[in-house]
């Protein structure tokens, strides 16, 4: 009962138990101070959300990478990594605790690095995907201190290279998610959303106040709520009946 959101919509949330899930955050120096840090609280709510959709169905809990702060070697007390598993919001406490909001958004490259070659086509090309990946991206501006497509050749790049492995192009799902009001970032997103390319490969969601808006534009109109906004973000890169939704 923590979510207020219909029962249909709930029945759709069981499709994550079908993925790993990897929170790729933005950790940029914008999301601590723009918006007198509004940015970070909602980060912190997405993550709570994320993690506790994601363990309904499944005990393995989420994996966490930040675009800067590199935390492969943070330990709990029982020394498992910290980045991996997260499952409560004790964990989420303790990785945020560890997360420094600086530097600019090396969108494309840390993806790269932290995501797709470390966990996607790690897991692939060993034969060990037991689940496709879900990447959920969550971001608050365009990316900076890297080439303005590399997040394009990231994305496409990892299909071609998905295509000599076993598990084919259905081993990851993108999904990117803006917090905050930067325009650019609304417009950046809607230029990833829309490439001919690289757009049916991923889903965009806006902030909430945006998407909320749109919504109730919508025919007949929609009244969108933080949970069902989080659900669409969710859902919207493994099940096309949300992505289409705005």
């Amino acid at each position: 009962q923590r979510w207020r959101i219909q029962k249909e919509i709930a029945n759709d949330i069981v499709k994550l138990a079908l993925y790993d899930i990897v929170l790729y955050i933005d950790d940029s120096g914008s999301m601590q101070f723009e918006e007198e840090g509004s940015r970070i609280k909602d980060l912190r709510l997405i993550l709570e959300r994320v993690s506790f959709a994601a363990t309904l169905f499944d005990n393995d809990g989420i994996s966490v990478r930040c675009m800067n702060t590199d935390l492969s070697n943070a330990r709990n007390q029982q020394g498992r990594p910290l980045q991996d598993g997260v499952a409560t919001e004790a964990q989420i406490e303790e990785i945020m605790r560890g997360v420094n909001f600086k530097g600019l958004t090396p969108m494309g490259s840390s993806m790269e690095t932290k995501v797709i070659n470390e966990i996607v086509l790690q897991k692939a090309r060993s034969g060990q995907m037991q689940k496709p990946v879900l990447v959920i991206a969550i971001t608050d501006g365009q990316p900076a201190g890297e080439q303005p497509n590399k997040i394009f050749d990231v994305i496409k790049g990892t299909y071609r290279q998905l295509q000599s492995t076993p598990y084919g192009r259905g081993a990851v799902a993108f999904e990117f998610a803006q917090v905050g009001n930067d325009t650019t970032a609304r417009a950046f997103l809607g230029k990833l959303d829309e490439d001919p390319e690289v757009g049916p490969m991923v889903d965009c969601t806006s902030n909430f106040e945006n998407e909320q808006e749109e919504m109730m534009r919508a025919n007949p109109p929609v009244d969108l709520t933080p949970d069902l906004w989080i659900i669409k973000l969710l859902l919207g890169a493994i099940d096309r009946s949300y992505d289409s939704k705005d």
